[in-house]
C-alpha cells in the first residue's frame, strides 16, 4: 500500500551519513531516490549490480580518489524505502563521510531529514506507522528485553494482533447492521449472546495489548522515581545507595538537599532515574522554599 500524502514531492534523491557519529572502522552513507543508482555510478566509476557487494574507489569531480570501499545497489521497490537505494561503505572517518556526502549532493541529491529514509519506506507502504516507530525503538534500546521488544514490533507481531482485533470488530458490526437493517429478513446473523461474548473476546485481547505497549514504552523510556518526604527522613542516604556513589550530600542538618538531583541506575536492566528532592516541611528560607517547591513540582 502506498500511504503518500498530498505535498510531499519524493521525486528528489536524498543523502545521509547513516552511521553513529565520531570515527569509527567503516561508515556507511546512504542515499535514496530515483537519481541514487546514478549519483553511485559518477562516485564508484562503474554501474552496480543489483544486490552485489562491489569492491569501488570512491572518486571525487576532479577524479581524485576520496576514499576505497564496498558500494551496493538496491533497485526499487525491493529497497528499505521503495525506492532505488544506494549504500556506500568507507572508512569511518567523519571527514571522508562527510566528502562523500558532498560529492552526492553536487551529483544531484539533497541532504536528507531526519528520519525521512524511514518516513519514505511508510509513504511507499514497506513499513506500516507501528514499524517506523519500532526503528527509532530498536536503535535506542539500552537493553536486550528493549531491544527484543523493538524487534518484535518491527517485524510486525504489534501491528497483526491490532489489525486481528480490527478485523474482528469489524465482522461483529457487519453482523450487527445486517440484523439491524434487515431485522424481518431469514439473515444467518449471530444472536445478541454470541455478539456479547466476541465483544468480550476483543476487549480482553485489547486490553492485553495495551498492557504490553504499556511494558514496552518503560523498557524504551526507563522509570522515574521521585524521592520525596521530610528533612533528614534518608532520601539522599537512599540515593547514594541506589546509585553505588556519594551523589547527594548527607550531613545532620535539616535541609541539606536544596535542589532537585538526578541519577540514572540500571535495576536488573531497567533503566531507573531517581530524583532527589529536598526535604517537604512548613518553614525554611527562601533557597529551602524553592527547593520545596521543585520538589512538589516533580511528583
Amino acid at each position: 500500500m502506498n500511504h503518500s500524502a498530498p505535498g510531499l514531492d519524493h521525486a528528489d534523491t536524498i543523502v545521509a551519513i547513516a552511521t553513529a557519529a565520531g570515527a569509527g572502522g567503516v561508515g556507511i552513507v546512504r542515499l535514496s531516490g530515483p537519481r541514487a543508482l546514478a549519483i553511485a555510478r559518477e562516485l564508484c566509476g562503474r554501474g552496480l549490480r543489483p544486490r552485489h557487494a562491489h569492491h569501488v574507489r570512491f572518486v571525487g569531480a576532479d577524479g581524485e580518489a576520496i576514499d576505497d570501499g564496498i558500494a551496493l545497489g538496491f533497485p526499487g521497490p525491493r529497497s528499505f524505502t521503495g525506492e532505488d537505494v544506494v549504500e556506500l561503505q568507507a572508512h569511518g572517518s567523519p571527514v571522508v563521510l562527510q566528502q562523500l556526502v558532498a560529492r552526492a549532493c553536487a551529483l544531484g541529491a539533497r541532504h536528507a531529514r531526519a528520519g525521512e529514509f524511514s518516513e519514505r519506506a511508510f509513504l511507499n507502504g514497506r513499513l506500516d506507522l507501528a514499524q517506523a516507530e519500532a526503528i527509532a525503538d530498536l536503535i535506542a534500546a539500552t537493553d536486550a528485553r528493549a531491544a527484543r521488544a523493538a524487534r518484535r514490533a518491527l517485524e510486525g507481531v504489534f501491528s497483526d494482533r491490532v489489525e486481528a482485533i480490527a478485523n474482528s470488530l469489524s465482522a461483529l458490526r457487519v453482523h450487527v447492521e445486517a440484523a439491524i437493517d434487515f431485522a424481518d429478513e431469514s439473515l444467518d446473523t449471530m444472536g445478541g449472546e454470541a455478539v456479547r461474548r466476541q465483544l468480550a473476546e476483543a476487549s480482553a485481547q485489547l486490553a492485553e495489548l495495551l498492557a504490553d505497549a504499556e511494558r514496552g514504552r518503560k523498557l524504551r523510556d526507563g522509570l522515574h522515581a521521585v524521592i520525596v518526604g521530610p528533612p533528614n527522613a534518608g532520601k539522599s542516604s537512599l540515593l547514594n545507595a541506589l546509585a553505588g556513589s556519594d551523589r547527594a550530600i548527607v550531613t545532620e542538618v535539616a535541609g541539606t538537599t536544596r535542589d532537585v538531583l538526578r541519577e540514572t541506575v540500571r535495576l536488573d536492566g531497567l533503566e531507573l532515574t531517581l530524583v532527589d528532592t529536598a526535604g517537604l516541611r512548613e518553614g525554611g528560607d527562601a533557597i529551602e522554599r524553592e527547593g520545596m517547591r521543585r520538589a512538589r513540582a516533580d511528583r
